[in-house]
């Protein structure tokens, strides 16, 4: 069969059209197709160190946080139960957070005081614990919250993103956050009877 030159022309134009068409909805596949595995959604803003050093003293003394004071970066991660919970923002109930790893010695020397705090202030002042579970499988972080009787709420903060909005350098690491979203104290690890004198002042904001 012959094919003349203008249907040759136009056949090539029309491979042509196809070509552009396609790949004009390549982007629009992948923008649909896409399904993010990520567990997190960040809105908050990094934490400001440098201004958190100058003030946590200060609001832990006065009881009160004031308005240059820092407030809590918001976040939301997959919990141990599969389901999602939020960080930041107001709330309720004060907040005391704690981020460790199975693997960290001295998280596992503090957990007993905070799993005695948490029943004792569980009506006054939420207790969640953040895994930093970059490197970690989660049979080590389920045999961790066993071992430990943790009976609060454990965030598993996968893709450090949560470590990264708080700047976090060490481990363990507690905020205690007011109701406003403040964060009223930090520190890397306390004897057992300042971090219950530093939990009963959350609990009584």
């Amino acid at each position: 069969m012959l094919v003349t030159e203008g249907e040759l022309y136009m056949r090539k134009n029309y491979i042509l059209l196809c070509g552009i068409i396609l790949l004009s909805c390549l982007p629009l596949y992948l923008l649909f197709s896409h399904k993010s595995t990520d567990p997190i959604v960040s809105e908050g803003e990094r934490l400001d160190v440098h201004k958190l050093e100058s003030i946590v003293n200060l609001a832990s003394s006065r009881g009160k946080a004031g308005p240059n004071d820092v407030k809590a970066p918001t976040f939301t991660l997959k919990t141990l139960d599969g389901s999602y919970a939020t960080i930041g923002g107001k709330r309720d109930k004060p907040l005391v957070v704690h981020f460790w790893a199975s693997w960290c010695e001295a998280c596992s020397v503090e957990v007993p005081t905070l799993r005695k705090l948490y029943e004792q202030y569980k009506n006054q002042v939420d207790f969640v614990g953040i895994n930093v579970a970059t490197e970690e499988k989660l049979e080590n972080i389920q045999k961790f919250v066993l071992t430990n009787h943790i009976s609060y709420p454990v965030l598993l903060d996968e893709h450090k993103h949560a470590a990264d909005l708080y700047e976090l350098h060490a481990l363990p690491t507690v905020f205690l956050i007011d109701t406003n979203g403040y964060i009223m104290d930090t520190f890397h690890m306390v004897d057992p009877l300042e971090l219950e004198e530093k939990v009963e002042r959350l609990a009584k904001r």
